[in-house]
């Protein structure tokens, strides 16, 4: 199959899965990129994972607005775990369907670290998908540190298949994204976004983790509100209404009670 015509026959396979945010990383372009090269260290780069690497697959699966305004609640702590098992159960079908038409290829997993736990230890996974959706045109970064695109702003999550399998690429957006009105600086509770752009501005991650452990400690993790706020995005313009938002926000805080699972009240 040609490059082209595998490329779309990935995007098929992707659509056929309801995901459409989709392009393809030069598996070089982590050496040559001024951004990338400067963030990424080696050994956390395509072809450090697989030598003989050409290209990267990265798609993403949009954050519903709806459940992600409640944050920090049980409904978007739970959309965040179906979100990255739907993002590992697809990169690895395709990287299947490449392997199956005689191509190396691996997926690499949504959270590449163990947990909190892994992150108090290295406050990195071993690959950027962040990095990598840059690398394949899907946007570029916020104040928040996060990747924003123009339709879904920071409201989406990408993962990453590493191929041998010679892809048309795609390049970075230069024009940037970001409005800098620093409403996720503003809105974080620990103070750990920075009052200027990624890369020259770097989040707190260690305020960041702290109020992570604090919120999953509850049952409510991750905190969400960063991106909640962004006001990036076509996805912003349609969200709920607030008489749905505060009835929904009755399960946000857990309490113990004795003899009884565990219920949520405010």
């Amino acid at each position: 199959m040609d490059p082209e015509g595998l490329r779309e026959g990935i995007r098929t396979l992707l659509r056929n899965n309801g995901i459409v945010d989709f392009g393809v990383a030069d598996a070089t372009a982590w050496d040559s990129d001024p951004l990338v090269s400067s963030r990424i260290d080696a050994g956390c780069r395509p072809r450090d994972i697989m030598p003989g690497a050409r290209s990267v697959i990265v798609f993403g699966i949009p954050i519903q607005n709806t459940i992600l305004d409640t944050a920090p609640s049980i409904y978007y702590n739970h959309l965040y775990g179906v979100v990255n098992n739907m993002l590992d159960q697809v990169g690895e079908r395709v990287a299947l369907e490449l392997l199956a038409l005689g191509h190396h290829a691996v997926y690499i997993p949504r959270d590449g670290y163990h947990g909190i736990v892994g992150l108090k230890q290295r406050q990195d996974s071993f690959f950027s998908h962040r990095h990598s959706a840059y690398l394949a045109g899907l946007g570029n970064f916020g104040y928040n540190n996060m990747l924003l695109t123009s339709k879904n702003g920071p409201r989406i999550r990408f993962t990453s298949v590493i191929t041998n399998a010679e892809l048309p690429c795609d390049s970075p957006v230069t024009e940037r994204i970001c409005i800098g009105c620093r409403k996720c600086t503003k809105v974080c509770p620990v103070s750990a976004v920075p009052d200027c752009h990624y890369p020259e501005g770097v989040v707190d991650k260690k305020l960041c983790l702290g109020n992570s452990e604090k919120l999953a400690k509850e049952g409510i993790s991750p905190c969400g509100r960063c991106i909640a706020v962004c006001p990036v995005g076509v996805d912003h313009i349609v969200g709920p209404t607030e008489k749905a938002v505060s009835r929904i926000r009755l399960y946000r805080k857990p309490i113990h009670q004795p003899n009884t699972i565990r219920r949520y009240s405010i």
